[in-house]
């Protein structure tokens, strides 16, 4: 189950997304920078990674991690895995985020 879900419209918008790990990795002050332990990857409908598609602008300050989403395509789903590593425990917690591309959305509520 995502932790959270967003919608991002496929023609051009760039969608930045921040999680933060403070409540999860209770232990820590910081996470390990990205690449060193902390990770954010993106996956789509099928489990294949395009995170070098469309995750731009990854950043790790203090307990947060964010990045900037964009270059998704009309009607896909993907999952953006946040992976935070404490960096004095070593714990790891990862979040979930789910993306929808939709220009407009169908049907009512």
């Amino acid at each position: 189950m995502a932790h959270d879900i967003i919608y991002v419209n496929p023609q051009g918008e760039l969608q930045p997304y921040t999680f933060d790990f403070t409540d999860d990795l209770t232990g820590d002050t910081v996470l390990k920078d990205i690449g060193s332990g902390s990770t954010i990857n993106a996956y789509d409908y099928d489990g294949t990674d395009v995170g070098s598609t469309i995750l731009t602008s990854k950043l790790r300050t203090n307990m947060t991690l964010s990045v900037v989403i964009g270059s998704v395509t009309e009607g896909e789903e993907y999952r953006v895995e946040f992976l935070g590593k404490g960096n004095t425990t070593n714990q790891v917690f990862i979040k979930t985020l789910e993306v929808r591309a939709r220009r407009k959305i169908q049907g009512g509520y």
